[in-house]
């Protein structure tokens, strides 16, 4: 987890990583200006945890209520509520909420780079936290139909990555993602993923580099 921390608060990658896992086109015809008023400020989080003795990461499958993101693979998380101070108080309330992580044990670890999506009008601030166990998970009925533990190895494995086309309001969207099994995670949450998932394997080569080096003295 210190690694983690560590690589969280380097340089992020930013927009050159999100956009590598950006469906196309990213402005739906018809759909781009609806919105009257300001990003909403969110938050999702990105919950590292042991299972198996491995570190794994929970994403939650959306019942088939929502308005934008109905029944797909997500990242706990939502919108600030005015009790919030800033992004992390809403990671966290919103994964309580959710899938019943009590805050208090919950280390928040560093943030990723926000992420605006202009179908929902959202403002997503990642927040990257971890607990020493795996923990229980109490689904809220109305919002998460189930939980899915997915290790880190499989979910950056190459082989897992892979592109997906449908149709969404009348129009073709290219969506490229992780197919792990039965779940395919696109959009912001694979945006979110990807990069993640290049801090992390910066911080590995980085860390071999300097291992490397240390060996030819």
């Amino acid at each position: 987890m210190v690694r983690i921390k560590t690589a969280l608060y380097s340089t992020l990658p930013g927009q050159d990583a999100q956009n590598k896992m950006a469906p196309r086109p990213k402005i739906i015809e018809g759909y781009e200006g609806i919105h009257s008023g300001p990003p909403v400020k969110s938050a999702v989080l990105i919950l590292i945890m042991p299972d198996n003795n491995e570190l794994a990461i929970p994403f939650i499958k959306r019942t088939n209520r929502g308005k934008y993101h109905a029944g797909q693979i997500a990242l706990p998380g939502g919108k600030m509520d005015a009790c919030d101070k800033d992004a992390i108080d809403t990671a966290l309330r919103e994964c309580e909420e959710e899938i019943g992580v009590p805050s208090k044990e919950i280390s928040i670890l560093g943030t990723l780079s926000e992420l605006y999506i202009p179908l929902s009008n959202y403002n997503i601030t990642p927040i990257v936290g971890s607990v020493l166990q795996k923990p229980e998970f109490i689904l809220s009925p109305h919002e998460v139909d189930k939980v899915i533990s997915i290790p880190l190895k499989e979910l950056f494995d190459p082989n897992h990555k892979s592109t997906t086309s449908f149709s969404r309001h009348d129009h073709k969207i290219i969506a490229p993602g992780y197919r792990l099994g039965e779940y395919f995670i696109w959009g912001a949450t694979a945006m979110i993923i990807y990069e993640m998932e290049q801090i992390m394997k910066t911080n590995t080569r980085q860390i071999e580099i300097r291992k490397t080096r240390k060996g030819t003295v």
